[in-house]
């Protein structure tokens, strides 16, 4: 059974296909006819279709593996690079499906996975949840809309409010990007997928709300407070820049071993040693939430926060490594560092488990 509230919505969705398998396209047209989608246009080539969007922008692409001219997810990535087209859902349907198929696909950036042969019901599964994802945030896009009205008609202070208190919730971003990396470590790739589109549309929202408080402030002629708000733009730009880069670092992680114990853990290690010290810490802290009794997590915790020069967290987790195994060599050394004597080992206590069991940061420290 169709889900209620589509048909209205869909009458107006225009939809690329972008295949070069015949047969593949006549399928997925059918199913779109039944569904009330507009098929715009049909390309084998990837290239030809990029540039069909440049100038006549779509609601919704699938996209087959087997395109001309053009890998199929390169076409995503280029797309997702571009101001103008990177809010197009993308959803692959594809003979490909191999765990790291999807993998790529995720990195990539796409809305939705569907493979070949697929049943109706599945297909319109995902071209609902693409259409959904689109229109994510639909009432803070309103708001938002809102303010620039206001903005351009001179309501210069209400609109600094409605803008603020759009950005007053960009946090929201990191913890949905934070979801989607938990949802990948489950295999649960349809929910990582939506996770993540949503932390990108956030950002976007945040971006374009710094923005509009940085030309309100310009138009009451206090230029000062003007860029600061641009500064605060321009780091949301590169704060979802960050995110997406971790992204697919987590993503190479699991598909050259998935059966890592615990991947954020080897995530934070990479991002620690990429100077992404806050990153790498919130990878430790979601690594102890699958396994909260490691002890090298708390020490890479403690190494993080040593190099990020807050002594005190640092002390505060090495101690608790150390609570849970007495034994540990490169804990000790920390914490006699920090604290200026040794810790107090008791008999009977545990010998460490191998490193091998579990990646340790193993920079060395500063004296």
């Amino acid at each position: 059974m169709r889900p209620a509230g589509l048909e209205g919505r869909r009458a107006t969705k225009r939809v690329l296909i972008v295949s070069a398998n015949r047969a593949h396209v006549e399928r997925d047209k059918a199913i779109l006819r039944r569904l009330s989608l507009e098929v715009a246009r049909t390309f084998a080539s990837a290239v030809e279709a990029y540039n069909f969007l440049l100038s006549s922008p779509c609601d919704l692409l699938f996209c087959d593996h087997e395109v001309k001219s053009l890998d199929a997810l390169h076409l995503v990535r280029t797309m997702k690079a571009s101001p103008s087209l990177r809010r197009i859902p993308v959803v692959m349907v594809t003979l490909k499906n191999s765990r790291q198929d999807v993998l790529d696909a995720v990195a990539a950036g796409c809305a939705g996975y569907v493979l070949r042969p697929y049943s109706d019901e599945i297909f319109e599964r995902h071209s609902q949840t693409a259409l959904q994802l689109a229109s994510f945030n639909a009432i803070e896009q309103r708001r938002l809309n809102d303010a620039k009205l206001m903005l351009e008609t001179g309501d210069l202070d209400e609109a600094i409010e409605e803008f603020q208190e759009l950005a007053s919730k960009q946090g929201e971003a990191q913890r949905y990007y934070d979801l989607g990396c938990r949802h990948l470590s489950e295999e649960r790739f349809g929910q990582a997928i939506v996770a993540f589109q949503q932390a990108l549309r956030l950002n976007d929202l945040f971006v374009e709300a710094y923005e509009g408080m940085a030309e309100a402030y310009k138009r009451k002629g206090d230029i000062n407070i003007s860029q600061q708000f641009l500064k605060k733009a321009a780091a949301m730009y590169a704060e979802a820049d960050r995110m997406e880069k971790v992204k697919e670092v987590f993503i190479d992680i699991l598909k050259m071993d998935d059966r890592a114990p615990n991947p954020f853990n080897t995530l934070g290690v990479r991002l620690r040693k990429a100077g992404n010290i806050p990153g790498a810490i919130r990878a430790y802290k979601q690594a102890l939430a699958l396994t909260p009794k490691d002890e090298h997590i708390y020490y890479n915790l403690a190494k993080a926060f040593y190099f990020k020069e807050d002594l005190k967290l640092a002390l505060e987790w090495v101690t608790r490594a150390l609570r849970l195994n007495a034994a540990f060599p490169e804990a000790q050394q920390m914490y006699r560092r920090l604290k200026g004597e040794p810790w107090p080992t008791l008999p009977g206590k545990q010998a460490p488990r191998p490193v091998s069991e579990l990646v340790t940061d193993d920079l060395q420290l500063k004296e």
